[in-house]
């Protein structure tokens, strides 16, 4: 488990924690377990940690993470409270993956989101280049007042603009055949929405990114794709609240 959430690089030099000696064909562990909070504090890290508690099981998964042998050794030798800070950020972002990666299995989905995803890939570069409807993003920017960075907000917003009123026009016309397949569709998105954002409240860039994932995972379609589709609904009243702020 600890090796699977570092996707196989040491979370603070990067390095790969396996290794393969020459002219040997066995992938070797690279890696060590290191505590977050120390196992046996000495009183200058205790006095250092002072207003940081201490984990009830010092051994347990929240409180370990893998390291490479050098920043293992480094960590523990030369303890110093901002590597502590930033460990702790880490694990704490690991976590937070692996528990919305184990909720993605109780939350399905509506076949005709596959529709929409493969109808949004499918658009042609002429299609893309042509200019976009007009379009007014004033739900995003309200929305997205507090809680996201400039960057992820200018992403969905672009996003919006481009893509928002062809997958409208698809949703409506997928709502011709099955208007409650679509509402239900809707829905799960929101459930799934609320679930994350309760999670992680006001950490709207950790939501919709985690939005997003869900729906791409779910569907075995491209995460980009997937992406656009979540940027339409935070404009369509699924994914934030304007009247949560």
């Amino acid at each position: 488990m600890l090796y699977s959430e570092t996707g196989g690089s040491c979370p603070l030099c990067t390095k790969s924690v396996l290794f393969r000696k020459k002219g040997s064909k066995r992938i070797n562990k690279g890696y060590e377990v290191a505590h977050i909070y120390p196992l046996n504090p000495t009183p200058t890290q205790t006095l250092a940690l002072n207003c940081y508690q201490a984990p009830i099981d010092i051994n347990s998964l929240e409180n370990v993470i893998a390291l490479c042998p050098s920043c293992h050794r480094k960590y523990d030798k030369d303890f110093q409270v901002s590597e502590f800070i930033k460990l702790r950020a880490i694990k704490d972002q690991f976590l937070a993956e692996a528990k919305a990666r184990a909720s993605v299995a109780e939350h399905t989905i509506q076949e005709q989101i596959y529709e929409i995803l493969d109808r949004i890939t499918a658009l042609s570069s002429d299609e893309l280049d042509m200019p976009a409807p007009r379009f007014d993003a004033s739900t995003i920017d309200r929305k997205l007042r507090t809680g996201m960075s400039p960057l992820q907000k200018h992403e969905i917003k672009t996003s919006a603009v481009t893509f928002y009123i062809r997958i409208r026009d698809h949703i409506r016309a997928l709502e011709q055949n099955d208007q409650l397949a679509v509402r239900i569709l809707q829905n799960q998105v929101n459930t799934y929405y609320l679930t994350m954002q309760r999670e992680h409240p006001g950490n709207k860039d950790a939501v919709f990114n985690f939005v997003a994932q869900w729906i791409s995972t779910r569907t075995q379609r491209s995460l980009l794709a997937a992406k656009v589709l979540t940027s339409f609904f935070v404009q369509n009243c699924e994914v934030f609240d304007v009247g949560s702020e």
